[in-house]
């Protein structure tokens, strides 16, 4: 339980139900359970989702998650709810999974994205459905090496993100094309990350051991052709070192194509992007 709302407590106070929402944003709480609500409001639990009936349709509060209750600071509650940024952490906390935010909304973090995904895309160490809170759009997709992906910290109103690392997102990019809307908008993607900022080879050699070579390769090829980046050897030799088949530059397409040696890829479309 939140210190706060536990000293609220043992100093003999409960809140009433119509103020809930100003009371937790005036003490700093991004997030409660029902059982906090319960405590806070001196009723059953059972009774919590009734009493906030009228606050969700005011958009006061919302429940992203069975359990979860999110206060909506006023300037959001035209959106229904507050940035997704704002609600990951509590949501992943409450569902007991690890997670990172990634692909198009990290891409969008490090300055890449020049159309504003329409949703909020998050790697997660369970299978979560999709969801929509407002006018926020939730992807959730599963990964089960999360332990080893880099990621870094950014602050948002409720505390501290996880956002895949820039060496994280162009994998993530390369591998996931139907994630992020083929290989084209991948290009782009990948160029912008890199007019942005510069990616670690070292770092993201030895990352791609975690991905499938092929999302390497495909990187290689576009940093290569696409990018000013010219020091890429040990991200071959990494992509080397591991022996499989050919890989297809557009896995979504036909295995039809001219062949590129030094990255061991089949050059199967175009690539056109348009940035």
């Amino acid at each position: 339980m939140n210190s706060i709302i536990y000293n609220q407590l043992n100093n003999g106070k409960h809140v009433k139900a119509s103020d809930l929402p100003v009371w937790l944003l005036a003490h700093g709480i991004s997030s409660v359970t029902t059982d906090d609500i319960s405590a806070l409001l001196r009723i059953p639990k059972s009774q919590v989702p009734q009493r906030m009936m009228k606050l969700k349709k005011r958009y006061e509060i919302v429940s992203p998650v069975q359990g979860l209750w999110i206060p909506v600071p006023p300037e959001y509650r035209t959106w229904g709810a507050p940035p997704a940024i704002d609600m990951i952490a509590a949501i992943m906390k409450h569902m007991e999974s690890k997670y990172y935010i990634g692909w198009l909304s990290a891409a969008e973090y490090y300055g890449a994205s020049h159309h504003a995904p329409q949703v909020f895309q998050v790697a997660a160490s369970k299978p979560i459905r999709k969801k929509s809170v407002g006018r926020v759009h939730f992807q959730f997709f599963h990964r089960t090496n999360l332990s080893n992906i880099s990621c870094i910290k950014v602050e948002s109103k409720s505390g501290f993100v996880l956002v895949s690392s820039v060496e994280t997102t162009l994998l993530d990019i390369s591998n996931d094309l139907k994630i992020v809307g083929g290989i084209d908008n991948a290009a782009n993607l990948i160029i912008g990350i890199c007019e942005t900022t510069t990616p670690n080879i070292k770092e993201l050699s030895s990352l791609s051991m975690c991905f499938p070579v092929a999302a390497a390769r495909r990187l290689g090829f576009i940093l290569e052709h696409f990018t000013d980046i010219t020091e890429l050897e040990e991200l071959r030799e990494a992509c080397l070192t591991r022996k499989s088949s050919i890989s297809l530059l557009d896995s979504q397409a036909s295995f039809c194509g001219k062949f590129y040696t030094p990255w061991n890829i089949k050059i199967n479309r175009e690539v056109s992007p348009d940035i």
